[in-house]
């Protein structure tokens, strides 16, 4: 993850509050560990397609290989994050 790009596109273009930057950031590192996914390389895979479908309730035997969430409400706010980390790596190739 582009950690500090991802903040700065956060604050200044998302225009996101910085508690919510702060959570957004955490949730991402937190997908990657607990996944081992790296959510640049899944972005240029299928745009990170395949990690939102793996943050799915029914997705119990990945899900239990980790120490995420289990609960809708607590994968809402993943998926969230990651679709918004797609959001900004789509905003970011298109930057000069």
């Amino acid at each position: 993850m582009k950690d500090e790009l991802f903040r700065k596109w956060l604050e200044s273009v998302d225009r996101r509050p910085i508690a919510q930057v702060r959570d957004n950031i955490a949730r991402v590192r937190r997908i990657e560990q607990e996944m081992r996914n790296n959510l640049d390389i899944e972005y240029g895979k299928d745009c990170c397609v395949s990690v939102i479908e793996d943050l799915n309730v029914d997705n119990t035997h990945l899900l239990n290989q980790t120490r995420l969430p289990r609960k809708m409400e607590g994968l809402s706010s993943l998926k969230t994050a990651v679709r918004k980390y797609v959001k900004f790596c789509g905003w970011h190739s298109r930057q000069p």
